[in-house]
């Protein structure tokens, strides 16, 4: 959604973040970037559970389990909070590509943040692309897949770093 965004709204824009998130290639869906197995399993929560076009989750446990055991957020108030939050999302966002065609887009300058404690070799393979690219700032927290939740004040400071 991030590249979408800024291609539509480029003059609005002043950075491109990334964090921990796929950065989909001209013509390329978030499902083109996620292994086959996990595309099934999504593919098979949208028919069982939505009604042929909504995900109700990103994987076969409940929300409580994957915002604990996966995204490794444990304090009781911030799942309390996400699980608040979280809400089935129409499957097609990540199953349309991404069309990169605004040049004043591809002009934006970018950074990619990399969540260290939650692993996914997919996000690695996008968190080295930045780190070699003159075109993008790259950080890392020390810290789950959402930091903006368990780490707020952190996530704002490196926001502004890269801001200024």
């Amino acid at each position: 959604m991030t590249t979408g965004v800024a291609d539509l709204v480029p003059a609005q824009i002043a950075l491109v973040v990334y964090q921990d998130a796929f950065v989909p290639d001209d013509g390329q869906a978030v499902l083109d970037l996620i292994t086959p197995e996990r595309r099934q399993m999504m593919e098979t929560l949208v028919k069982a559970e939505g009604n042929g076009w909504l995900l109700p989750r990103f994987a076969p446990p409940p929300w409580e389990t994957i915002v604990r055991d996966t995204w490794g957020v444990t304090d009781d108030n911030d799942v309390r909070w996400m699980l608040d939050r979280l809400v089935p999302t129409p499957f097609r966002h990540l199953k349309d590509p991404v069309h990169r065609t605004n040049p004043v887009a591809e002009k934006l300058p970018r950074a990619y943040i990399r969540c260290r404690q939650y692993p996914n070799p997919r996000f690695d393979q996008h968190a080295e692309m930045a780190q070699r690219s003159a075109l993008w700032r790259y950080r890392e927290l020390v810290a789950t897949h959402h930091p903006a939740v368990t780490m707020p004040d952190k996530v704002t400071d490196l926001l502004l770093q890269l801001a200024s």
